[in-house]
């Protein structure tokens, strides 16, 4: 998102404010340009050059991001990392060995605290002078992007932002398997457990979640899941509302995945929906048939701008 041109980061968050969204998910990660036939420009990783050595250009463009989406009435949900990058053999990768050494590596996992105090309070907003740990009016929460030691990296989150209002997320699993009771331990600094789905099974894992995110005075949301384009349109409609329905029978918010700015250019899994394009208008509908739905969990705090 903060790698596109500012006019279709308006449309898009335009498209979003228009059906009711309050919140887009994004990371603090290296993009190669032309993303899913998109006019998004290429931008490096935060620490291409090697750990600890920060290359600030994908925060300059996401602090942009935030003041447009502001302007909307959206906030950011940012990952400080993106496991993808991991396993496309990035630099933490190349220094532990393995996707599985990153976890374990002490080099690798003081680079990783370090990273995350760098783009939460070293760092300063290029507006707004601030750290990003204080900027409360465009930020919805904070993940680490990987369900691995996460309630470790939690901790590390949380001692960088000191405002319980800024929530932080597991970054999701698949399916049940994003739901761990490790995660709602007191001591463990978790706020909200997210939810990746692409199986229709919410009914099969979520009663459970729910009350145990109850219990423990934590959160749910659904952060990931997405309908499979169909040249039977009817039958994407069909599973958009069947998911919805299953999501909101529950009371847990969610974000959908993906919507993008260009046409669908159907590639891989195809869960693309374009503003304004096939199934827009649709998924719209259901987006704002949520603001009937009685809540299991209070959020506002976190959404206030």
């Amino acid at each position: 998102m903060h790698t596109l041109p500012t006019d279709q980061q308006e449309a898009l968050f335009q498209g979003m404010s228009d059906a009711g969204m309050k919140v887009l998910r994004t990371w603090v990660t290296g993009l190669g340009s032309g993303q899913k036939n998109s006019a998004n420009k290429a931008v490096n990783d935060l620490e291409h050059a090697g750990l600890g050595q920060y290359d600030d250009t994908v925060l300059n463009l996401l602090d942009q991001t935030m003041l447009i989406a502001h302007n909307y009435g959206i906030k950011l949900l940012i990952g400080m990392y993106d496991v993808n990058t991991l396993q496309s053999k990035d630099v933490y990768f190349r220094t532990a060995g393995s996707v599985d050494g990153f976890y374990t590596n002490p080099t690798t996992l003081e680079a990783f605290s370090n990273r995350i105090t760098h783009i939460l309070n070293t760092y300063k907003h290029q507006t707004l002078g601030k750290p990003w740990s204080e900027l409360n009016e465009y930020i919805f929460g904070f993940y680490s992007s990987h369900l691995n030691w996460i309630c470790a990296t939690a901790k590390q989150v949380r001692g960088n932002v000191g405002n319980k209002d800024r929530l932080i997320f597991t970054g999701g699993g698949s399916g049940k398997a994003s739901v761990q009771s490790t995660f709602f331990g007191s001591d463990c600094a978790i706020d909200v457990v997210s939810i990746h789905d692409y199986n229709d099974d919410f009914d099969s894992f979520m009663p459970n979640a729910v009350s145990q995110a109850r219990a423990a005075g934590k959160k749910i949301i659904v952060e990931e899941w997405g309908s499979l384009f169909s040249s039977s349109d009817s039958s994407r409609q069909a599973n958009l509302q069947g998911n919805v329905e299953k999501i909101n029978k529950y009371g847990v918010p969610w974000l959908y995945w993906e919507i993008i700015t260009n046409g669908d250019p159907h590639q891989d899994q195809d869960y693309e929906i374009q503003v304004n394009g096939a199934d827009w208008q649709t998924l719209e509908f259901y987006l704002k048939s949520t603001s009937g739905v009685t809540a299991a969990f209070d959020f506002s705090a976190a959404l206030a701008t």
